[in-house]
């Protein structure tokens, strides 16, 4: 008996170094397959042009190639549940934003995912701020006009956003309240869809992303006041910031990341991550994504956990102040 027992412990133990062996050998070897990233929007929106532009640099980088599958549905929160449900193994990566990550669990009564829990922070990509802009029927000029023009007609102007809950919405309602003016809010499909209605003067007031945006306001179709980050955007620089044009202390901004799902190996996320930083410290690739209208910056995984936990507060007050909620 005391012999049988010996075999098997010492065939545990050889199982054992095997199997933490090939961990390590598939560790070591990562990647030698494709990899799926998961776009939890539509395609041809900001994250969708963005995670291209992003996986045929990391595809490049580590010399596989990395497939992009848009997941869109409920605010990103589709998508990212997916992601969440994706065996670990740094196979599956999710490009998502402040939404599904940050807001979405304060504003939707159900989510089938725990942005804490089910997921692994692997690197911050950008920035992507918000235009105010009106259309050149309204009689305003400056961010001081317009709110000057809200004061004296309350609820008598509207405003359109990329949808309820998105980034744009939320720069909608944080003006309302900073300014102490009223709007109705008109929320669409995304921001590229509310643009047609604002152009054509149906909805007199937009905030949208800077990508979806500033081709309008660059053919004066439509007339930009000032931007939601606390900074000015590199790809429209002669358009102020809210916080200069008097509203001091504003600043929304939709950001990026990459996140895979919790349990992955360490060595693949700190991977992943460093493949990312070098591609965003590339001045052409930051080129590109500053003319898509964001502000490109890379993090270390704790650097990026740690901007997603200061970042809930923030977003938790406003959704409070504002009352929005989604069934």
């Amino acid at each position: 008996m005391d012999k049988m027992i010996k075999r098997l412990m010492v065939g545990a133990v050889a199982f054992a170094a095997i199997s933490l062996a090939g961990g390590a050998w598939a560790t070591g070897n990562y990647p030698n397959g494709p990899i799926k990233m998961i776009v939890p929007f539509a395609a041809g929106g900001p994250t969708d042009a963005l995670a291209r532009s992003l996986a045929d640099e990391m595809g490049n980088a580590l010399k596989q190639q990395i497939i992009v599958e848009n997941k869109p549905g409920a605010g990103g929160n589709v998508g990212t549940a997916l992601a969440a449900r994706a065996q670990p193994d740094g196979y599956t990566i999710l490009i998502t934003t402040n939404g599904p990550l940050v807001a979405n669990p304060m504003l939707f009564k159900k989510i089938t995912f725990d942005p804490k829990k089910d997921f692994a922070p692997v690197s911050l990509v950008t920035y992507l701020p918000n235009i105010l802009a009106v259309h050149p029927s309204v009689p305003v000029k400056t961010t001081a006009e317009l709110i000057e023009l809200l004061k004296a007609n309350p609820n008598k102007y509207s405003f359109a956003s990329g949808g309820l809950g998105t980034s744009s919405h939320f720069s909608g309602e944080l003006f309302k309240t900073m300014a102490g003016v009223q709007m109705v809010h008109v929320p669409y499909k995304g921001d590229g869809a509310s643009m047609p209605d604002v152009v054509g003067g149906q909805v007199p007031i937009v905030f949208g992303s800077v990508f979806a945006t500033s081709r309008y306001t660059q053919n004066n179709m439509l007339r930009p006041l000032a931007v939601t980050s606390k900074a000015r955007v590199p790809s429209v620089p002669t358009v102020p910031s809210l916080d200069e044009t008097g509203l001091k202390g504003y600043d929304l901004a939709a950001w990026y990341g990459i996140l895979v799902p919790t349990g992955t190996p360490e060595p693949i996320v700190n991977k992943l991550s460093s493949t990312i930083a070098t591609i965003i410290a590339n001045p052409a690739f930051k080129q590109r994504i500053e003319g898509m209208g964001g502000i490109p910056q890379s993090m270390k995984p704790a650097e990026f956990r740690a901007f997603i936990d200061a970042e809930r507060p923030k977003w938790e007050k406003l959704i409070k102040e504002s009352g929005i909620t989604i069934d």
